[in-house]
């Protein structure tokens, strides 16, 4: 990066393991480095403290302190990147109590948005910006018993193919990242027979000697995204696992570039249209 000016990364969610390991690697790599941290321990002597800030997504008047904190220290980002999320409460929906449901639905997907909203306008000026989320499992199937994880990173995805849509400036993509060894499997351990079927996989993930996927994997992958920039990559739903962006991702390049409806959601299928009543 020498001879230019270092790009600026800001992830809300810095003391997440995903963000902290992001954290680290954009550091390491030159970047200028912003976050956010509901519980500091984690980040103890890694980051600058004068660029990280507490906040929890889920309250309205902290995204507000965090929006005039990171004004007063002039953040201009250009990266964007939501590694918040949880995956509580964990059990079939009609046994859940509602007022925990919703508090799921707020931080990982209305929280998220209310920071990228407040922080939308200390973006780079001039020039196109990208904003990175984190889908999960069970957005391509019934993720049984965690419904409000699941339908909070649909409501994600579409809001990143809104976002694309609606502001030329942005590229907006959301990333499937597969499974990952981080502190989020011990939600699903506390909720034991809640979980149903998860447990037992979520068990033998961790016993066995399968690493998950990788940060540096993680890393790179966003990275390709905001590379590709706004016109490829923007409004897409990516899977760290199962696309090709590996190797430069030419193929991949030229066939998204080619289809706009790739990696979106959508319906598909023959279907017969429904006449109108007297038609």
């Amino acid at each position: 990066m020498s001879g230019t000016a270092a790009p600026t990364v800001f992830i809300l969610g810095l003391s997440s393991d995903i963000g902290r390991e992001l954290g680290t690697r954009y550091q390491r790599d030159g970047y200028r480095l912003y976050g956010t941290y509901r519980r500091a321990g984690s980040l103890a002597g890694l980051f600058d403290p004068e660029r990280i800030f507490h906040c929890d997504v889920a309250k309205p008047e902290s995204v507000r302190e965090l929006t005039e904190a990171c004004r007063a220290t002039g953040l201009r980002w250009d990266i964007f990147i939501g590694a918040v999320g949880a995956e509580e409460p964990i059990g079939p929906f009609f046994e859940s109590d509602f007022d925990a449901w919703e508090r799921s639905i707020q931080t990982n997907a209305l929280g998220v948005l209310r920071a990228l909203h407040a922080l939308f306008p200390l973006r780079a000026p001039a020039r196109e910006c990208a904003c990175v989320l984190f889908s999960g499992a069970g957005t391509n199937s019934a993720a049984v018993n965690y419904s409000a994880y699941c339908a909070s990173k649909i409501f994600l995805i579409k809001m990143c193919e809104l976002l694309a849509a609606e502001n030329p400036d942005l590229n907006a993509v959301i990333i499937g990242p597969g499974i990952v060894r981080t502190k989020i499997h011990e939600q699903t351990l506390r909720a034991r027979e809640r979980s149903g079927a998860n447990y037992e996989k979520v068990m033998m993930f961790l016993r066995s000697d399968d690493p998950g996927v990788s940060h540096d994997d993680i890393y790179a992958c966003v990275n390709w995204c905001v590379r590709a920039g706004r016109k490829v990559a923007g409004g897409r739903n990516f899977s760290l696992v199962h696309d090709a962006w590996r190797e430069g991702g030419e193929t991949l390049r030229l066939a998204l570039l080619a289809d706009e409806e790739m990696y979106k959601l959508r319906r598909f299928g023959n279907s017969r249209p429904v006449e109108a009543p007297g038609a």
